[in-house]
């Protein structure tokens, strides 16, 4: 263990990055390689920590499509729902003015056979 290594490290480590973490890495890496290997500890320790912020935003970016895949698809039953809805309101009211239609032309008819009642009375 080399302990001059061990403070260069720690000192290269925290003006590197400049955060207690990058002191750590960068004071084992001069323990243990020496000055020298401070540097490249640093770039592989700043290279995973940027893998893994990189990995954590994509699984985050694919949380929300898949959050909104879930809206679309809630959305889409609703209009869904919405068209059934109105179709059925659409067809009830043809259904209502057809029968509307059939109860004037039997009052008509009605109308027309008390004529020809009347008219035989009288």
């Amino acid at each position: 263990m080399n302990l001059g290594g061990l403070l260069a490290g720690a000192a290269q480590g925290f003006l590197t990055t400049g955060n207690p973490i990058g002191a750590a890495v960068g004071g084992l890496a001069g323990a243990i390689g020496g000055a020298g290997s401070t540097g490249n500890a640093l770039s592989g320790a700043g290279n995973s920590i940027l893998q893994t912020g990189e990995n954590a935003y994509l699984v985050a970016n694919e949380q929300l499509q898949l959050q909104q895949l879930g809206f679309q698809y809630s959305e889409q039953q609703q209009a869904d729902s919405f068209d059934n809805v109105t179709s059925e309101k659409s067809e009830i009211m043809r259904e209502s003015n057809e029968l509307r239609n059939v109860a004037m032309e039997q009052r008509k008819a009605d109308n027309e056979i008390t004529k020809e009642f009347i008219k035989s009375i009288v």
